[in-house]
């Protein structure tokens, strides 16, 4: 072997050693997360199961708490990642936080942060973080439990708005989930994150997470009804399919119109009941 053929071979094995680390490094990196608590803690138990189970498959996480967040979510209920939140600032540099992070998960997505988010504003440390991680192009998904009008714990609350008022929150987690936000049940947040695919489930657009069609066959089946919503539960057009409709429904398959805004407790009521939705 000749000096020139040794320091080729050499050459070779460095060549393959860098491309191996640099391949780990990569991995790593794109099983790093910020996550991002804002000012509700409906579904918090839940969503923190999520992330010990995200930490259990090896993933980075980088806690950020927005300010009421940190009235609301104190120490002792944070468990274990406590010590981990991150020293913000209400101006802290969105930038340096979302640095070094593959995605955003929004475990306690509240009503407020949800609103700012779908209008493009950005004046607060978690509608900035949010709205700057959009710009960056970074996946980002968040449980719906506290922002949802639909979720029977706000009503335990004493949420006891009018039809107009739910539709906006509604049209919000529209418009978060045009943005291309995935929005999922707290419980679902870590099955979310680690099956790698788009979750959010609002507007009638099937996801992972609606049964899909059954192959057409000659005979067309029968059109169930489209929905049980009252009229009083429209916005822009579109009819309202929300989970006290979902609760109604006996039938094992519902079949609804493109344009019916289906809720992501609505979905998940039929779900859990094995009734397959199909939105044509």
């Amino acid at each position: 072997m000749t000096d020139q053929d040794l320091e080729e071979i050499i050459t070779q094995a460095l060549i393959e050693c860098l491309a191996d680390r640099l391949v780990e490094k990569l991995r790593a990196r794109q099983k790093t997360a910020l996550v991002l608590f804002t000012g509700t803690d409906l579904g918090l138990d839940k969503a923190l199961a999520a992330l010990r189970a995200l930490r259990e498959a090896d993933w980075t996480l980088r806690f950020v708490l927005s300010t009421q967040a940190r009235r609301l979510i104190t120490s002792d209920r944070l468990g274990e990642f406590a010590a981990q939140i991150c020293d913000t600032e209400v101006d802290a540099d969105a930038d340096a936080l979302l640095n070094g992070c593959a995605r955003v998960l929004v475990p306690t997505l509240s009503v407020t942060t949800a609103a700012k988010v779908a209008g493009a504003i950005g004046d607060s440390l978690a509608s900035r973080l949010l709205t700057r991680a959009l710009e960056r192009g970074l996946p980002i998904i968040g449980a719906f439990d506290g922002c949802c009008p639909d979720n029977p714990a706000r009503l335990a609350q004493g949420f006891l708005v009018n039809d107009a008022y739910k539709a906006r929150l509604r049209a919000n987690l529209t418009a978060l989930r045009d943005y291309g936000i995935g929005l999922v049940p707290a419980g679902r947040l870590a099955a979310a994150v680690l099956g790698g695919t788009p979750t959010a489930v609002l507007g009638g657009t099937p996801t992972a997470l609606i049964p899909q069609a059954a192959p057409t066959t000659n005979a067309a089946p029968p059109v169930a009804p489209i929905v049980t919503a009252s009229p009083a539960g429209t916005e822009g057009g579109k009819r309202i399919f929300s989970r006290s409709d979902a609760v109604l429904w006996r039938e094992s398959e519902l079949r609804l119109g493109r344009n019916v805004l289906v809720t992501p407790l609505a979905v998940e009521e039929l779900r859990s009941r094995n009734i397959r939705l199909i939105q044509a």
